[in-house]
């Protein structure tokens, strides 16, 4: 089969966000398929995915807020910040307290500077990091500003055996942040390291219901790119001759009751036109979709 819309995939842990798109572009019969935000091979969870010219959304929905669930292991930290690398450093917990967590973690609340893994999939002068890394390269990302909305501590574990803290955790952050990042700068804070054991996206903006890859590939699922639009921004239907102006990319001028920002521009039949500016009581194109076919 061959659709325009946007797949809402529960991936599994294992499979590379590569995987997942390699899968859906076989289920829906075409290579025009991308995702929105990357997901390493140990997470799980919420993989936007765009078909055919929702591949065109997939920018916008990179940058809203992502909500995940993660664990801490503290008093270990890896090369790669998370459970796949190798054991770096082991350091005695023994003097850390909750309390002392719960204070560390306070202080990652808000507008923070984050320097992302070496082997993340930032690319340097073209090149993805990681493979800069596997090559033997040195690597040295800048640290970027990000934000953390919301870092509320779900339970704290203490295993005696490992000497080790287990902290369960749940982010609601900006774009761009890496829960790895967090929680190896979470241990650094407290003095013993960390590193992330376990990661679960459970939201990507308005993305929260998602399907579990098995289950797509068995019963395909999928919003069709008007109710994608409609689901992820405000929506403004057009008359019949704006509606023609606004195929064509015309600038049109701004209804009183619409929303600023990006908005989901339709016609009276309910078919989506494309993603408009509105600012400056003007209406400017940023995505239009092919001319008359309806979606």
């Amino acid at each position: 089969m061959t659709i325009e819309g946007i797949v809402l995939v529960d991936k599994p842990s294992g499979p590379t966000s590569h995987d997942v798109v390699a899968k859906m572009r076989k289920l829906f019969n075409t290579r025009k398929v991308g995702h929105a935000g990357t997901l390493d091979p140990m997470a799980t969870g919420m993989l936007v995915i765009g078909v055919g010219r929702a591949t065109r959304l997939l920018g916008f929905f990179t940058a809203h807020e992502k909500e995940y669930l993660g664990t801490v292991c503290l008093g270990v930290t890896t090369t790669t910040d998370d459970a796949q690398g190798e054991v770096l450093t082991t350091t005695s917990t023994a003097q850390i307290t909750q309390s002392m967590i719960l204070e560390a973690v306070r202080e990652f609340r808000g507008p923070i500077m984050q320097q992302p893994s070496a082997v993340s999939a930032i690319k340097i002068d073209g090149k993805r990091a990681y493979a800069r890394v596997r090559a033997g390269e040195e690597v040295d990302i800048p640290p970027r500003s990000v934000i953390i909305h919301d870092l509320e501590i779900l339970n704290i574990t203490r295993n005696e055996a490992a000497d080790t803290f287990e902290v369960e955790l749940r982010v609601v952050c900006s774009a761009g942040t890496y829960i790895r990042a967090l929680a190896r700068d979470i241990g650094n804070k407290l003095g013993v390291g960390g590193h992330l054991t376990v990661l679960r996206r459970t939201r990507s903006g308005v993305f929260e219901n998602m399907t579990p890859m098995e289950k797509l590939q068995e019963s395909p699922q999928y919003l069709d790119l008007s109710d994608a639009v409609r689901t992820a921004f405000p929506v403004l239907t057009l008359s019949l001759e704006d509606s023609s102006k606004a195929r064509n990319g015309v600038r049109l001028p701004t209804p009183i009751d619409v929303e600023s920002g990006n908005v989901g521009v339709f016609d009276s039949e309910g078919f989506a036109i494309g993603i408009f500016d509105n600012s400056d009581s003007e209406l400017k194109p940023l995505v239009v979709f092919a001319s008359n076919e309806k979606f």
